[in-house]
């Protein structure tokens, strides 16, 4: 029986390898190598570790895309996390229409990014007749040219945009598992509402905002559409992320030796912060 099972996940286990791992081995072969594709007379020598090193110490670009990397995904996992708590606090309550509330403050995460950067770009923070701009002027305030002056700041608010939702779902599973003799129990104790969270909620949920931490980190870390539609990397290099920048140098540049070589790097990057944040939650469920 138990060689039956073994045999059972073959399949998945091959497609696993063939979906991910070939790929994988096919851009790290490439990034050995020199590949432009308007000069296809050269062919496709091998150059070693020539590509990583103009990458990582010759072209200063690269380091700018890594630091708008970092800024996107931390900037905004932090909007969406304290906006996705306190809604989720709020929906948790009991009042009318809560389920169509609900479902209703689902909907930024089902809009494909392409679709949400233009409705804000065009509906939103529009410098001439967006709806933002338009309520600066009802309150005497200047108007904010948003992808000129603030490009990556618009950008989080974006992407929190539609990731708030998610936040909210996973904060909302965890109020709704947390088992209500605990708090009650400490109201009981003369706990005020801050303690309460501080000292019930806030442990309780711990796991599931690293859950929600980690998957949000994978998915924000991988943001190319918002990026295309809403700045296209600018201004300049203001905007421009790991995974744009690997498109530039691909297409803009026709250089696939080097865009395999970011794309490796983006990688190990990825892979690096989603091990760590595993640690922190085998450490936690471990405890």
């Amino acid at each position: 029986m138990n060689s039956i099972r073994n045999r059972m996940h073959i399949p998945g286990v091959v497609y696993l390898i063939i979906s991910t791992q070939v790929p994988f081995l096919y851009a790290l072969w490439l990034s050995l190598h020199g590949w432009h594709l308007l000069e296809p007379y050269l062919g496709q020598p091998f150059v070693g570790l020539h590509n990583y090193y103009y990458e990582l110490f010759q072209n200063p670009v690269f380091w700018t895309s890594v630091v708008n990397t970092g800024e996107l995904v931390f900037g905004s996992l932090a909007v969406s996390l304290v906006g996705g708590t306190g809604l989720a606090f709020l929906l948790n309550r009991p009042f009318f229409g809560r389920n169509v509330l609900r479902a209703l403050v689902l909907i930024p995460f089902l809009v494909t990014p392409s679709v949400s950067s233009l409705i804000w770009k065009n509906l939103f923070f529009n410098s001439n007749f967006g709806i933002v701009n338009w309520l600066f002027g009802v309150m005497n305030l200047p108007n904010v040219a948003w992808f000129s002056t603030i490009p990556m700041e618009s950008l989080i608010i974006i992407t929190a945009w539609q990731w708030t939702p998610f936040f909210i779902l996973i904060v909302t599973a965890g109020l709704q598992s947390l088992p209500e003799e605990q708090v009650e129990a400490a109201q009981v104790d003369g706990a005020g509402r801050f303690r309460i969270f501080a000292h019930v909620i806030s442990p309780h949920l711990r796991t599931y905002y690293e859950a929600a931490i980690l998957l949000g980190t994978i998915f924000i870390f991988q943001t190319f559409g918002k990026i295309y539609v809403a700045t296209g990397g600018g201004p300049g290099t203001s905007t421009t992320t790991l995974p744009f920048y690997t498109y530039q140098v691909a297409f803009i540049h026709w250089n696939i030796g080097h865009a395999a070589a970011i794309g490796v790097f983006g990688v190990i990057l990825a892979i690096i912060v989603a091990r760590i944040m595993i640690r922190f939650l085998d450490r936690e469920g471990g405890q």
